[in-house]
């Protein structure tokens, strides 16, 4: 079917418009997901939220195409056909399966429609192209919302729960792999919330307060039992004393020792942080090198602190045993003795001896072998 001058006109300058303000796009769905708190129950990622939008942007892109003029509805048409239209349909399976309302999912939506019509407001002048544009997008967004609809509805019972049963199993299995990685983590690490409460401690961080535990005992969260599992070294720290820990284990009542260095990480708004600290442990100093980052959450939900503790006691002890020999060494030009910070003059492997790892032992290089003893052939010479 043969396109209107002003239907290629208004779908060339939707397309244009999409294309080059996918950033400004992301950044106000996001804006309006925030402000209505819908990111409490969506990625926390910003990388998400651009990928949700440049599906959406190709969708439409694709959609106008087809198109004469502004993109409409028929009660005969086949929804699958239509990539708008198919763009909702698949939208509604993912988010079905992570256990996303219809009622939640249209109410987002309808803040996606909003940025992509303040988008038109803001790069369209003229009122006219104007109009048709604004009107282009609420059809497709219509049209994204019927998929909706017809998607969530026109499942059975018994297959929509066979499919989120089959969801939750992939999502449990994420959730061990995740687990398990965490656990396996051979470094102690310490996540905490925004109160610098401790989120959770993997297998590693916890062993350096209770050393009879099995990897898993742990999970994602500071629960009762892993309360419990620190409870008398906390004990100890609050001289067996000191308040309940309902909302979660303050990190500077676990690990005193780090409070300055955290809470400069937060006053300067650092992204991270280096240093190394020393920590008593069974009456035997550690030292560790500890690295402050924080997390990648976007939204506030989840943001805090990453602390990594790397135990580098052995490391240190090894390179305090290493002699070095450096600087300028003062030796004497006729009999080669070296002269020592205290002024004495001594023989050249003497020196050495004390300030090195070095050990001699004894022979004879072949000039002196010919000088000192001339009847010996030590090196086969005729």
């Amino acid at each position: 079917m043969e396109r209107n001058g002003c239907g290629y006109k208004i779908s060339g300058m939707i397309k244009v418009i999409l294309e080059t303000n996918e950033d400004w796009l992301m950044e106000r769905v996001l804006m309006y997901a925030k402000r209505q708190g819908y990111t409490a129950y969506t990625s926390t990622l910003k990388e998400a939220w651009r990928l949700s939008v440049s599906g959406l942007s190709a969708s439409m892109t694709e959609g106008l195409a087809r198109y004469t003029d502004v993109p409409g509805m028929t009660p005969e048409e086949d929804l699958k056909e239509d990539p708008i239209a198919r763009f909702g349909i698949i939208e509604a399976q993912r988010h079905k399966e992570r256990g996303i309302s219809l009622d939640m999912f249209l109410g987002l939506m309808k803040y996606y429609r909003q940025a992509y019509v303040d988008l038109i407001r803001k790069k369209v002048p003229h009122y006219e192209n104007q109009q048709a544009c604004e009107l282009s997008v609420n059809r497709m967004f219509d049209k994204i919302e019927i998929g909706f609809c017809v998607e969530w509805a026109g499942e059975k019972g018994n297959k929509t729960i066979a499919d989120l049963q089959a969801n939750n199993r992939r999502m449990t299995n994420e959730k061990n792999k995740y687990l398990t990685i965490f656990e396996s983590i051979p470094n102690p690490v310490i996540l905490l919330n925004r109160k610098n409460e401790i989120d959770n401690l993997n297998f590693a961080a916890v062993s350096l307060f209770k050393e009879d535990l099995s990897p898993g005992s742990q999970y994602y969260r500071i629960s009762k039992d892993r309360k419990t599992e620190i409870e008398p070294f906390l004990n100890q720290v609050k001289n067996h004393g000191g308040p309940g820990y309902s909302g979660g284990i303050q990190l500077f009542d676990l690990l005193p020792w780090l409070k300055e260095e955290v809470q400069d990480f937060h006053e300067k708004n650092l992204e991270s942080k280096m240093f190394e600290k020393i920590f008593s442990y069974h009456d035997q100093d550690m030292i560790f090198r500890v690295k402050l980052s924080r997390n990648l959450d976007i939204s506030g939900k989840f943001q805090g602190t990453i602390i990594i503790l790397e135990d580098i006691t052995s490391l240190k002890q090894a390179l305090a045993n290493v002699k070095q020999l450096t600087g300028l060494l003062p030796i004497c030009s006729h009999c080669k003795k070296i002269r020592d910070d205290k002024g004495y003059w001594n023989q050249i492997e003497v020196y050495i001896d004390q300030h090195s790892e070095a050990r001699f032992s004894h022979g004879i290089c072949q000039d002196c072998a010919k000088e000192y003893y001339p009847d010996f052939d030590l090196y086969g010479e005729k």
